[in-house]
């Protein structure tokens, strides 16, 4: 239709053209004449004339010359129309624009063109034209649309209804029936296969789901089997466990009552009259029941570790105290092996750092036990062991510090490295055949570590020693405190040593302190220095700290140093591995033990010497045996002291009743708790030892009873202590004594330093009254005392006679020359030359035991400032006679010798 509408249109289009050619034809002989004529007014007259005034309609007059067309005439143009001439006759079509070119004839180089704008054309018949086309198709898709989907429709009923049934009855057995020869029979035909394939599939979906029920069945009780399993082993473990801690404990129990036996035993037995060879022994049976203890002690702790029980405590430590007592507790197995022990503290390290203590001791100790068992000391070296602390980093809450412990022994090979944490393993078997242990220390170092959140290390060479470091991260308390760095200030040390560890300690302990600092490395500059040693100011100090260990200085060196005339003003602190010279003071001179060399025993040394701090008298533990003798069982019952032991074996019965007689207690036995608790139902002991395990009634349940029977009294006034005493070792066992009342808690074997500690805080004994001893006459109230005590002689030198002689002959020769100068400088009255030499006696006296000597030296010394020369004269002679007695005493002693 839309053709239709258009031909027309083309048809008027093409008449519009040619009548517009014809008028062109008729406009070109008519304008020939005009242009002959050369009469431009006549054609442009023409050209309006033809226009006839209408705006769609346009006549153009070109020439063509050498430049190209050229406009000559033209009526108004056409909007958006510009033609292009050629010298060409044609009639054109252009969208809308009917163009009309015509060559002059008689001018062939001019040509005329006719243009005219088609008018718009109108589109309402167009679009209605569309419009009845477009509803037309619509209503004819419609119709055979409706014809097809009726046909498919019919031809799909019997696909639909056998569908139908197969979902309804959930059966896919069934086939569709379709005879159709077309694409509906093929879609009927792949129907039944995909339903024989859906039954396929649900058949064996049900065969796997049946499977599964089965497997899940067998999984159950498969499931339900192991679980039973578990269960029966888990508590045979349980039980396992709980047999090993049963056994460890009786373990504990058993091994601990004989060691209770045998130490009580040994500290009785020490406190009798022995020569020395028997101390000696006591010494050795003490230390190796303290070894078995040690060994037993190793176990459990394992055991607690592996069961994951044992537990940290968290409490502000000093590394300092815990390492410089590790090196005392080892300083006597060091000593007996000849090894040199050495400790040291960076004195950058603060005390208060949080730590458990005893696990820290526990782990130095075993590291360090190790070092002095594996260490030797031959003709050609010297064993030596060293314990060091040292600080790695800080930070604002932790400080990392790190423990060393080396020695120079025999070193370990890889594997032996490899091998020497596992516990009950001692790189090799030979080891424990020979050196003894567990085998337990490094394993029980390394969980100890462990659970400190720090780190082992080892580093070993064989034949050069193996280092043992632990790494801690610590934190730090509020408690925390850092070494003075000023305790020293003012004060000039003059350092002596000839063993690197040892100066690069004692350097870094005296620098750090502020101190002024000078190192002689040989007794020549020694010597030297002290020859060119000039006075210091009044204000200055001067302390000269001389290491005579391993006879790197000789005792007569150290005498002609203190006695040197120059060196007067000084003071001397000699360190020395004689144990007899530990801590003996005089007013220059200090002796220092070196096994170990404690940091704060050397500050205090040399604060004590320079007169900045006062010396602390020795704590000496002491058993009142002497003072306090057991009265009699009624005696002490009216003073309501006397004390209750329920304790089943008769050996520990005895030991203990021993310890409290001669600590001063007197003592009733029970030998069980049922007896015991029918004791105290008759008289309430102020205190009451217990066993814990005990027949008929355990120490647990007589502390119960007597806690609950004593409730029942109406005032306190005669409450009774409860001390468990028990070998159980196992932690917790203190906790449990508390909870259910008892007051104390010790452990088998008893000490009797604990014993009297522990008793004393509990039951005190009164206070010892004087006792009147007869008075002594005759010759024995005058007997005087030695003009030499050997006692203070041996603690100097030991027990070795020739030392004595030899020093004594030394002290000979030197004083004979000084007593003669003193006559010489009386006669000429010197006072300064006189008192100077009888300080130098009083020194020399007190350094081989002649007290009442270095007295009347001392007396003399003070005369000498301001007494007359004839009272001067008197102590003279008197010094001369205590002279002349030594004198004699020495020539009687190398007589007797």
């Amino acid at each position: 239709m839309f053709n239709w509408i258009s031909i027309p249109i083309q048809q008027r289009a093409q008449e519009l053209l040619q009548r517009l050619t014809a008028d062109t034809q008729i406009l070109v002989q008519a304008i020939t004449p005009a242009l002959h004529q050369e009469q431009p007014t006549s054609i442009q007259q023409l050209l309006l004339q033809t226009r006839n005034n209408e705006p769609n309609r346009a006549l153009y007059l070109y020439q063509q010359s050498s430049q190209g067309f050229e406009l000559l005439y033209n009526t108004d143009n056409l909007p958006n129309f510009v033609p292009s001439p050629t010298l060409q006759n044609q009639a054109l079509i252009t969208q809308d624009i009917l163009q009309v070119s015509r060559v002059l004839p008689e001018h062939p180089n001019k040509v005329l063109i006719y243009v005219q704008q088609l008018p718009e054309q109108d589109l309402i018949p167009l679009i209605f034209s569309f419009g009845i086309s477009l509803f037309v198709g619509l209503l004819l898709v419609l119709g055979i649309s409706y014809a097809v989907s009726q046909s498919i429709r019919h031809r799909l009923q019997p696909l639909l209804r056998g569908c139908q049934d197969a979902l309804e009855r959930n059966q896919y057995t069934g086939s569709i029936d379709s005879h159709q020869q077309d694409d509906i029979g093929l879609l009927a035909n792949k129907i039944n296969i995909l339903f024989r394939k859906l039954q396929q599939s649900r058949q064996a979906l049900q065969s796997s789901e049946e499977s599964i029920e089965q497997l899940k069945q067998e999984v159950e009780h498969r499931i339900k089997e192991r679980t039973d399993a578990l269960e029966t082993a888990k508590l045979t473990a349980e039980k396992a466990n709980e047999a090993k801690s049963t056994f460890l404990a009786t373990m504990s129990h058993e091994i601990r009552t004989p060691m209770n036996g045998i130490i009580g035993t040994v500290d009785l037995l020490r406190k009798t009259e022995l020569s020395t060879s028997q101390f000696r022994m006591t010494d050795t049976i003490r230390e190796s029941s303290f070894s078995l203890l040690r060994i037993l002690d190793d176990i459990l702790d394992f055991s607690k570790i592996e069961a994951g029980k044992l537990e940290l405590e968290k409490l502000p430590v000093s590394l300092v105290e815990i390492i410089e007592a590790v090196g005392r507790i080892l300083v006597s197995v060091a000593y007996q092996q000849q090894i040199d022990l050495k400790l040291y503290i960076d004195p950058r390290l603060p005390d208060g750092l949080i730590g458990d203590p005893v696990r820290l001791r526990q782990i130095l100790y075993n590291l360090a036990g190790n070092a002095i068992k594996f260490t030797e000391t031959t003709p050609e070296k010297t064993g030596v062991v060293i314990v060091s602390a040292e600080l790695v980093e800080e930070n604002l809450e932790f400080t990392q510090v790190q423990l060393r412990v080396s020695d120079n022994g025999r070193g370990m090979t890889q594997r032996q490295i490899n091998y020497v944490f596992h516990p009950f393993n001692q790189a090799e078997g030979s080891v424990t055949r020979k050196f003894g242990g567990t085998g337990l220390g490094l394993s029980i170092c390394q969980r100890l570590t462990a659970l400190m959140y720090g780190e082992i290390n080892v580093h070993s060479e064989p034949g050069h020693g193996t280092e043992f470091s632990v790494r801690l991260p610590m934190r730090r308390s509020d408690e925390v405190s850092y070494l003075s760095k000023d305790s020293l200030r003012g004060i000039f040390i003059c350092l002596f040593t000839q063993d690197s560890d040892n100066q690069q300690h004692l350097c870094d302990y005296l620098l750090y302190s502020g101190a002024e600092l000078d190192i002689a490395n040989s007794v020549e500059a020694l010597l030297n220095r002290a020859e060119h040693f000039k006075a210091l100011p009044a204000k200055q100090q001067a302390v000269w700290l001389l290491d005579a260990t391993y006879e790197q200085i000789s005792p007569k060196d150290v005498s002609s140093l203190i006695t040197h005339p120059k060196l007067q003003q000084v003071k001397f602190v000699v360190i020395t591995n004689q144990i007899e010279l530990s801590d003996t003071h005089f007013d220059n001179l200090f002796y220092l033990h070196s096994s170990p060399l404690c940091r704060s025993q050397l500050l205090d040394a040399l604060l004590v010497i320079s007169g900045r701090k006062v010396q602390q008298q020795p704590i000496q533990h002491h058993y009142q045996s002497t003072a306090h003798r057991a009265p009699a069982i009624e005696t002490a019952r009216q003073a309501r002291q006397l004390v209750l032991l329920a304790e089943d074996n008769l050996m520990n019965q005895r030991v203990i009743v021993e310890q409290l007689n001669a600590l001063g207690y007197a003592v009733e036995v029970a030998d069980d708790g049922a007896i015991a608790l029918e004791k105290w139902r008759q008289y309430h002991y102020p205190l009451v030892l217990t066993d814990l395990h005990m027949p008929n009634l355990s120490g647990y349940d007589l502390a119960k009873a007597i806690r609950k029977e004593g409730l029942q009294r109406p005032d306190d006034a005669d409450f009774t202590r409860i001390i468990a005493i028990t070998a159980n070792a196992l932690k917790g066992e203190e906790q449990k004594c508390l909870s259910i009342g008892m007051d104390a808690y010790i452990t088998k074997p008893l000490e009797l330093v604990t014993l009297q500690s522990v008793m004393q805080r509990w039951l005190p004994l009164p206070a010892i009254t004087a006792v009147d001893t007869p008075t002594v006459t005759g010759a024995s109230a005058k007997v005087s005392p030695p003009a030499i005590c050997l006692t203070t002689l041996s603690s100097f030198l030991g027990d070795d006679p020739i030392k004595h002689r030899e020093y004594l002959n030394y002290f000979l020769a030197q004083a004979t020359p000084l007593m003669a100068n003193l006559q010489q400088q009386q006669l000429q009255h010197d006072r300064t030359a006189t008192r100077s030499l009888a300080h130098q006696l009083k020194a020399m006296a007190k350094s081989v035991g002649a007290t009442q000597l270095a007295e009347k030296a001392l007396q003399l010394e003070k005369a000498a400032e301001t007494a007359d020369w004839s009272a001067l004269r008197e102590v003279l002679l008197q010094l001369q006679s205590d002279y002349e007695q030594v004198v004699a005493f020495i020539k009687h002693s190398e007589q007797g010798i």
